[in-house]
């Protein structure tokens, strides 16, 4: 059988390749991206998330539109760096051949749980690599797309993961990515930065990526209503933080607040209709080409 020419070395005495390293890593979040709520609560969660009830529905709706507008540059085999629960499969399905995802152990298993191998079931057929963004386990020049959703603000040392992804592709591939701009901490301790169009530009050219186009998602009304909703939240509705940076709300100050989160998101939904200022936005999107 021939292999996939993205795979991984095979494991064993007679391979010389070391696993994937994290150098400096931090210590682990304390929550898992893969979710382990029974089905009854990821269907409810999944309808609220879709509604301005939920505080990032502003965020959401941007980020949805982005990931589509990226889609139609995904071509053959394609790479997620950090799939997460893969949320966008079914968008980049009719453009790609093949859909590869990696995720970092610790993010998907929070605090390295003993009992984290009673969770493989969950994460089989989303993850099919765990590995580290600095240290990609895929030969050189072997893959069409690299996709990274929301990532590069969680990796101690962007460069080096942009320098990866340049190794993987191969001429003429495309690295798509989103990264936010205005958006709470969140996943602790791995949320060390944020980008700015020019900051993102000159990182992508220092490794030998052209890019082709950076959008900004939403405007300085999204960013407002987006900021506001989190005071609502945050300051109102919680009754804790925790260490990964999300809160926990009060049950009475939560039923109280989330009207207002609806209205407040509403409003300002109809008000970037009528806004023309990015310079203060959510995040980018940006579709960059290996030369």
């Amino acid at each position: 059988m021939t292999r996939d020419p993205a795979a991984p070395p095979s494991p064993g005495p007679s391979s010389d390749a070391a696993p994937p390293s994290t150098p400096d890593a931090p210590a682990p979040a304390a929550q898992s991206v893969i979710s382990k709520r029974p089905p009854w609560m990821r269907r409810l969660h999944a309808w609220l998330r879709k509604t301005p009830l939920n505080p990032y529905w502003l965020d959401m709706r941007h980020l949805d539109e982005a990931v589509r507008q990226l889609a139609p540059h995904a071509s053959g085999l394609m790479f997620d760096v950090g799939v997460g629960e893969r949320p966008y499969g079914a968008v980049f399905a009719p453009h790609v051949r093949r859909y590869l995802g990696l995720e970092y152990p610790p993010v998907v298993f929070g605090n390295l749980n003993p009992d984290l191998w009673n969770y493989i079931h969950v994460v089989h057929g989303i993850i099919d690599v765990f590995g580290d963004g600095h240290e990609l386990p895929l030969r050189d020049a072997s893959v069409d797309t690299v996709l990274s959703l929301e990532v590069l603000e969680h990796v101690p040392d962007p460069d080096r993961c942009v320098a990866e992804t340049a190794r993987v592709l191969r001429p003429g591939g495309r690295f798509l990515m989103t990264v936010p701009m205005v958006s709470p901490l969140h996943q602790l301790p791995f949320d060390f930065r944020r980008f700015t169009p020019n900051g993102l530009r000159e990182l992508m050219e220092r490794h030998g990526l052209e890019v082709e186009e950076v959008r900004p998602r939403g405007n300085v009304a999204s960013a407002a209503g987006s900021v506001l909703s989190h005071y609502f939240l945050r300051h109102w509705a919680a009754k804790v933080r925790k260490h990964d940076g999300s809160v926990v709300m009060s049950r009475w100050r939560g039923v109280l607040t989330m009207p207002i989160v609806f209205l407040t998101q509403s409003l300002f939904f109809v008000a970037e209709k009528f806004a023309k200022d990015d310079a203060l936005c959510l995040g980018y999107s940006v579709v960059a080409r290996k030369r």
